[in-house]
């Protein structure tokens, strides 16, 4: 496996500098970038976005793995789906929360 590390590098600094609400956490599971945080042993680069508010326990995450299909893409766009993971996590809380 031989994904574009350069690109993940520059998405790890971007996601690194990026505002995000205080009840969410950014694992970065890079191999052979950033690995510190991450459970288990990923193949691919992964993104976990993990609600931490308001919870005894690790609350619910959304997991998003950049598997080749994603190589190609620019920096920005990877972002843009992570921002999207974050989005679509904090709709699900809120829908959650109304019931």
């Amino acid at each position: 496996m031989k994904y574009p590390k350069e690109v993940f590098k520059r998405l790890a600094e971007e996601l690194k500098g990026m505002a995000v609400p205080p009840e969410i956490e950014l694992l970065l599971c890079f191999p052979g970038i950033e690995e510190e945080d991450c459970e288990e042993e990923t193949p691919y680069p992964t993104v976990i976005v993990r609600y931490l508010g308001g919870f005894d326990e690790e609350g619910p995450e959304k997991k998003l793995v950049f598997n080749e299909a994603y190589w190609n893409s620019s920096v920005e766009q990877l972002k843009g789906a992570v921002m999207h993971q974050i989005k679509s996590l904090m709709e699900e809380l809120q829908s959650f929360e109304g019931e």
